[in-house]
């Protein structure tokens, strides 16, 4: 698995997520693994998961995880830093903590970011398939069968690449844990990408956010063609008749 998931990354050359690995796995090695084998590798071979190398601590460690983004690299001590045994970056270990206290630390680290990793996903499937509930007549960009959804640009993903409804590109990103900093300078990169892939005049954003920082608006008002949309969580229970 540990190879498998080497030549993985190597081929790709760029950051990957989750669903990626999975596909390339299932595409290179079909039905040599089960799932759950490979998500434990991912979860257990990064030089900084501390709750994976305490699961898994016979697991070799060559990849890096981006809390933020949910996304994995090889790992590469020059970029990346260098990191302790239990996963920590060196000289940087919770000092004067108990084990059990270091690892409930860093369980906690983990299931908060975890959680969102899980929501964003969740919510860029939804938005992809309710697209007119950002605007009518919004539908799924789909030149050449090439997925919408995590649409690939160069070694880069878009969450999702739509069309409206004068079939003009919309770059639709969902910032939920990622920092909003870069967030204008990512958009404008792609739009200017597409602009130059497809030869074409105009392209729209929508950025998507739980929380639009005062920063994020006040960029956004300096560049046209770009929507902000603020999202919330609702649930909603439905009695069942046993």
């Amino acid at each position: 698995m540990a190879e498998a998931l080497t030549e993985c990354f190597a081929a790709a050359g760029t950051v990957l997520k989750k669903p990626a690995v999975v596909a390339w796995v299932d595409a290179h090695y079909p039905q040599q693994w089960a799932l759950g084998t490979l998500q434990a590798y991912l979860y257990g071979c990064c030089v900084n998961n501390p709750t994976g190398i305490k699961h898994h601590p016979s697991f070799p460690r060559f990849l890096y995880f981006y809390r933020g983004s949910g996304e994995y690299e090889l790992y590469d001590a020059a970029r990346h830093g260098i990191f302790d045994a239990r996963g920590y970056p060196e000289g940087q270990s919770p000092a004067g903590l108990g084990d059990d206290v270091r690892d409930e630390i860093a369980q906690q680290i983990e299931d908060k970011f975890g959680t969102e990793f899980a929501y964003e996903a969740h919510l860029r499937d939804y938005l992809a398939k309710n697209l007119s509930s950002l605007e009518i007549g919004l539908h799924l960009w789909s030149p050449n069968d090439k997925p919408a959804i995590e649409f690939q640009l160069e070694g880069r993903r878009i969450d999702i690449l739509a069309r409206d409804a004068s079939e003009v590109p919309v770059v639709i990103e969902l910032k939920l844990s990622r920092g909003h900093d870069k967030t204008i300078g990512q958009a404008l990169y792609y739009r200017a990408k597409l602009k130059q892939l497809f030869s074409i005049p105009k392209v729209r954003i929508i950025l998507i956010a739980a929380e639009l920082t005062d920063e994020l608006r006040l960029a956004a008002s300096e560049v046209s063609d770009v929507d902000l949309f603020e999202y919330t969580l609702a649930m909603k229970l439905a009695r069942v008749e046993n």
